[in-house]
């Protein structure tokens, strides 16, 4: 496996490509990239790099690592972000109804006290079979 292979596997098991990068720094992401002749995976966090998890002058070593590592994640991908709770719960039935778990991670207090949003997840590769059984589901949060 290489760094132009690498990518499209990690989407194809159903890892959500906001938790990490290959080829490019992507803040609060997991990264593969090249570093002074080597290939390095670091997490970056609000623009700064951390010290390397993992480095080789292997492309295929540190593909196969940063795989390995990135598979290990638990990959939630946002189907709904809402400021009403019924609309949150209805999504869940709607998941639940395709035999999909969903997990909800809500936000209790969004722009300060008293302002709630509900957000509603699937995880892995339960992405795949929401976008194929429910047409009507957004796999791109909404706004309200």
């Amino acid at each position: 496996m290489n760094s132009l292979q690498i990518r499209e596997k990690l989407l194809a098991e159903g890892c959500n490509e906001s938790n990490f990068s290959v080829g490019r720094r992507v803040s609060d992401s997991y990264c593969l990239d090249v570093k002074g002749g080597e290939w390095v995976v670091f997490y970056t966090e609000r623009g700064q790099d951390s010290e390397p998890i993992f480095s080789s002058v292997s492309e295929e070593k540190a593909c196969q690592f940063f795989y390995d590592y990135v598979m290990r994640m638990q990959h939630w991908h946002i189907l709904g972000f809402f400021e009403d709770e019924a609309a949150a719960i209805s999504l869940e039935s709607k998941l639940i109804s395709i035999g999909v778990q969903p997990v909800r991670n809500d936000i209790p207090a969004y722009q300060g006290a008293g302002d709630p949003r509900y957000r509603v997840f699937v995880v892995g590769k339960d992405i795949f079979k929401v976008r194929k059984l429910l047409s009507d589901v957004s796999t791109t949060p909404s706004g309200k």
